[in-house]
């Protein structure tokens, strides 16, 4: 039997894969702006929760570093955006200089 830690860490990677495929499939989309949800979350999580603990505490060190450590899933997704626009911009700059091949003809 699979123990609880176990069962957890398999649960947590499958997520991870399963976000990182949705940020993936947006970000070759038509629509530019479709990448850049799962971005925008995750600054807008980290910002609640890094600097929610404000009001609780007056130390501001641990709140930056909060924040900038749960900013690390928005730089990776931002980073995967980036990457899937530039094969989306190549793909769109073939099939323009196909059309335009097809046009002299």
């Amino acid at each position: 039997m699979m123990s609880k830690t176990l069962t957890f860490l398999i649960a947590g990677v499958i997520f991870i894969l399963l976000l990182a495929a949705l940020q993936i499939f947006l970000s070759m989309r038509k629509n530019k702006y479709l990448g850049l949800i799962l971005p925008a979350i995750n600054l807008l999580v980290a910002a609640f929760m890094s600097f929610g603990s404000m009001i609780y505490t007056g130390e501001i060190a641990p709140i930056i570093t909060a924040f900038v450590l749960l900013l690390i899933p928005a730089v990776i997704n931002v980073a995967i955006y980036l990457a899937c626009r530039e094969k989306v911009k190549e793909k769109n700059k073939q099939e323009i200089n196909k059309m335009n091949i097809q046009d002299l003809e």
